[in-house]
């Protein structure tokens, strides 16, 4: 859902007159955090890595700080590069999804109403090892992924994050002439 509404985004700023060639000309800040971020997200959801924490009496707090790493690693890129369209919005979900993962030993609570989904949902969640059942009672709850949506359980951190991006989208294909050049430009006019 988060990918494909920035993709989306992107789409329909290249159908307003935006053009690709302005996307690869876009700067970012601190951007190769986003990869070791990535690697993060990888052995969280990897079940092999949860397999090798679990022999650990403290492998919660081991999860929750890899977890924390890889929040922290998004959210430091997220706030160096706040001044793109949508990318604070985009902080403000990371930041509360951030703060329900690590609080409940580097997984994401998932609401009852999964049960929509059918008995599979569930098998696939069991097998999820950054994912887990909750009964309502965990830490910062509220931020769990309560809501259904297209086949997901999604929070409202995740519809936060998908706003961001889609705006982000928007941006993206559009020409940005940052001040010194538009300065220049003109000087050279006249």
């Amino acid at each position: 859902m988060i990918l494909a509404s920035c993709l989306l985004g992107v789409l329909l700023g290249l159908l307003g007159g935006g053009n690709f060639r302005s996307i690869w000309h876009k700067r970012f800040r601190v951007w190769p955090l986003l990869f070791l971020s990535l690697l993060c997200e990888w052995l969280l959801s990897s079940q092999r890595v949860d397999g090798f924490l679990t022999r650990f009496e403290n492998h919660m707090l081991l999860r929750s700080g890899l977890a924390a790493l890889q929040y922290g690693l998004v959210i430091v890129f997220l706030a160096r590069n706040a001044r793109k369209p949508g990318l604070l919005v985009a902080l403000a979900g990371t930041v509360m999804n951030g703060l329900v993962i690590v609080a409940n030993g580097g997984r994401m609570p998932v609401g009852p109403s999964i049960s929509r989904f059918g008995p599979d949902a569930l098998d696939k969640l069991g097998q999820a090892p950054h994912y887990f059942a909750a009964g309502g009672q965990e830490p910062l709850f509220f931020l769990s992924d309560l809501i259904p949506f297209a086949g997901y359980m999604i929070s409202v951190g995740d519809i936060l994050i998908a706003i961001g991006l889609f705006v982000l989208g928007l941006y993206l294909p559009y020409r940005v002439v940052r001040a010194a050049n538009a300065a220049s430009k003109t000087g050279k006019s006249s």
